[in-house]
């Protein structure tokens, strides 16, 4: 539903950074014409906005300054209250919208832009695609020099707006009242109570409900929890919810059965503990406390299986569009290598339609999730290993494995490819690359090493991976 047509709209304070205070006054900065503005000199004036950061923060320019404002779009005139100066930016957000984008919409959830969970849920999504064709093709210009790259149009989550995630972690709040759960706000480890939330697929809404009823209701249940992970799949009937926190969350599997009581649909609940850091989901032990705490997805015709704690995407028709393109584009190849291939999702598929492929796997229980999903699905040519791509890459080693193959399946983390991949790849010359990237700059700039090793990125397509957010997933192609 569209927002209100009125002139000025009047925004709520929430757009306020979470981890930034007010700031009435600041010293004196230097701007590009040599004047010292203030800080309550930035606020009084009117800003354009004509761009927008991969953080939902709107750009202007303020006393010559650039000024990131959230909760502001591209085309509005805002009025802004300062949250910050810095020696060459503001940040600041809207409080005045005097003119108003025609793609501003009004949020679904209630806790929107509190919460650091989604950054354009007031963005129109038809908007959202083409924003983020615009920063996969600005980020291959400006950072992988490449001006002149093909860029597709971005595929879209089929029935936006609605829910489209699989996987949630929460976070409890535990002070003098009922405990809470909820989703960090951005940039900050404030916990943001919620009592649903709108992206998730219908079925795992539905459990977090639950949950945070639960967590008000029986704190102690949660009592050392430090996330709670529940995940359900988009294409079969299972539900998962791990409770991480210390070590005394194992023996209180007694009290599995106020779960179970409040989520119908769950099939198995696990706990896991041992973390190596502040920020890990999991830690390096786990128990099962009842059912399965397997997952299944149906992807490009085969069925994959996988723990809570493997990596699998988050919007399962998204990458069942982009298995289906690469199976389009290496069909007929000989062999294929796929490094970082998680629990086996491209080369399982691949194997279905005969053809051959070596995957490559740091994480050990998804290189055995792999293996068994292979088995699963009667594929035969699909190997799994367990190594890093760079030691499965490099000397002796990287020679046997890549020798021969016809084409290359990239899919690293959000750091991108490390050097010495990219060197073997450059070395010993597949003839085709196929890198599907969650970060369009970590993408350019491997895009950049690839064309100085001799390929030519033939076509880059967004895929809308993380709808209401400012992540962009890219399946870009190269080849020698």
């Amino acid at each position: 539903m569209r927002s209100s047509s009125r002139t000025t709209i009047r925004l709520a304070t929430a757009f306020r950074l979470s981890s930034t205070r007010p700031i009435n006054s600041c010293g004196p900065l230097t701007t590009n014409g040599g004047r010292k503005p203030q800080a309550a000199e930035v606020a009084q004036q009117a800003l354009t906005l004509d761009d927008l950061l991969d953080n939902g923060q709107g750009v202007g320019r303020a006393g010559g300054l650039v000024a990131f404002v959230s909760g502001g779009l591209p085309g509005e005139r805002v009025r802004v209250a300062v949250d910050a100066v810095k020696r060459n930016y503001v940040s600041a957000h809207a409080v005045d919208i005097e003119r108003r984008s025609p793609d501003r919409i009004e949020s679904v959830c209630p806790v929107f832009p509190e919460c650091g969970g989604c950054q354009v849920l007031h963005l129109r999504y038809e908007a959202q695609l083409e924003w983020k064709r615009r920063m996969l093709r600005d980020a291959l210009a400006r950072l992988g020099g490449l001006p002149d790259a093909v860029v597709d149009v971005t595929h879209p989550t089929v029935g936006m707006p609605g829910g489209y995630r699989n996987k949630v972690s929460l976070v409890p709040k535990f002070g003098s009242g009922p405990t809470q759960l909820g989703l960090y706000a951005a940039r900050s480890h404030r916990v943001v109570p919620i009592d649903h939330c709108p992206v998730l697929i219908p079925r795992l809404d539905r459990a977090v409900r639950a949950l945070v009823s639960l967590a008000a209701d029986d704190p102690a249940l949660f009592a050392g929890t430090r996330h709670v992970v529940a995940r359900a799949s988009a294409t079969s009937s299972q539900l998962v919810v791990s409770m991480n926190g210390d070590g005394r969350l194992k023996p209180r599997a007694a009290g599995c059965d106020a779960i179970r009581s409040q989520i119908p649909e769950l099939t198995g609940l696990t706990c896991s503990w041992e973390f190596e850091n502040e920020n890990a989901l999991f830690g390096r032990r786990f128990a099962t406390l009842w059912g399965s705490p397997l997952i299944r997805e149906n992807v490009a015709g085969v069925q994959l299986s996988f723990g809570i704690a493997s990596f699998f995407q988050i919007n399962t028709s998204v990458l069942d569009a982009i298995a289906q393109r690469l199976l389009g584009a290496l069909a007929g190849s000989g062999r294929v290598v796929d490094l970082y291939c998680g629990v086996g999702t491209f080369g399982v598929a691949l194997g279905s339609r005969g053809i051959p492929s070596t995957g490559v796997e740091w994480f050990r229980p998804a290189v055995e999730e792999a293996v068994a999903n292979a088995a699963a699905n009667g594929v035969t040519c699909a190997a799994f290993e367990c190594a890093s791509a760079v030691d499965a890459t490099r000397g002796e080693r990287g020679r046997t494995l890549l020798s021969g193959a016809d084409a290359v399946i990239l899919d690293p983390p959000r750091k991108g490819c490390e050097p010495e991949v990219i060197a073997a790849l450059g070395a010993r010359g597949p003839a085709r690359i196929e890198y599907v990237s969650c970060n369009p700059a970590t993408l350019a700039r491997d895009a950049k090493a690839l064309a100085a090793a001799g390929y030519r990125l033939s076509r880059a397509t967004p895929f809308d991976m993380f709808p209401q957010t400012g992540h962009v997933e890219a399946l870009a192609e190269f080849e020698r």
